[in-house]
């Protein structure tokens, strides 16, 4: 045997033995199905409870559908953790709407399923005043106190707000109000008007409902003067690169259907949902026109 042979040999098994060691690490990677979830979207929950519920429903889905892969459920704080956190690899990702519009050219997201409750997608805003005011215009809280369910003055409630006070041509919310206080727990947000501690609040129509259902006096207590048209808080997305994967098939699979499985209305019910439905670039309409 020449040494020409000898290296061709050798060539052609270090190749075959280089290929090998590639599909097991391909293989092992597909064994893991990465979830990740803004903080941002979590609005009145708790972050360890959406987490903890979360991890359940993924190890149950294992279970109930024989997944040999296991679930990686992040929790990520702001876009550079966004970021950093799919430069990894994902398969699903749920992003505030404002997120996802500023990062969706950064990221191969696909928008695939948005929140669906009380008949509509998306979430319904109130602008809620104590009953005994006697307030029927917003035009009448100047100088007043205001609460917000929002986690920060760049989401879809405070957006809402600026919308409404300029088409009655009213000053900026900074000026037109005297405090702007912002919370994510509709608690917080609701009872100090209830309790006539402040002038007006917002907050979401599943989160008044719920509470009228734990305080009933809330529905004599309180009046909405304006509703919103239904938002898009967050939309939940798919990795736009795996889509020939098992992993975005599972995934495909199960978001529809969640609301079928008790662990999964748990989530969702923590989201304020009822259930998934697939996104259509025509539910964005109501949020593009809060930004005119």
């Amino acid at each position: 045997m020449n040494l020409l042979l000898l290296i061709q040999i050798f060539f052609l098994l270090s190749l075959t033995l280089f290929s090998q060691s590639t599909q097991k690490n391909l293989q092992e990677n597909d064994k893991e199905i990465k979830v990740i979830f803004s903080k941002s979207s979590f609005h009145n929950i708790k972050t360890e409870d959406a987490h903890a519920t979360a991890q359940i429903l993924a190890n149950h889905i294992k279970k109930l559908k024989n997944i040999k892969s296991d679930f990686k459920v992040e929790i990520v704080t702001g876009d550079k953790e966004i970021l950093e956190s799919c430069s990894n690899g994902f398969d699903m990702i749920l992003l505030t709407t404002e997120e996802y519009l500023r990062l969706k050219k950064k990221l191969p997201v696909e928008p695939f399923c948005v929140n669906y409750s009380n008949s509509l997608y998306g979430y319904v805003y109130h602008l809620i005043v104590n009953s005994n005011d006697k307030i029927t215009d917003i035009s009448q809280l100047k100088g007043e106190t205001i609460y917000i369910q929002s986690n920060s003055e760049d989401q879809a409630a405070t957006k809402w707000l600026r919308k409404l006070l300029k088409d009655a041509k009213l000053k900026a919310m900074d000026v037109f109000f005297k405090d702007i206080i912002l919370s994510n727990k509709a608690t917080n947000v609701l009872l100090p008007v209830f309790f006539n501690k402040a002038k007006a609040c917002i907050v979401t129509n599943s989160s008044l409902s719920l509470l009228k259902e734990l305080n009933p006096g809330i529905s004599n207590q309180t009046k909405i003067i304006n509703t919103s048209e239904p938002l898009i808080l967050g939309i939940t997305c798919l990795n736009s690169q795996n889509t020939n994967s098992d992993n975005y098939k599972v995934m495909k699979d199960i978001l529809p259907i969640l609301h079928e499985n008790q662990y999964g209305k748990q989530l969702l019910q923590l989201f304020g949902a009822d259930k998934l439905i697939l996104f259509k670039e025509e539910y964005l309409n109501s949020y593009y026109k809060l930004l005119e």
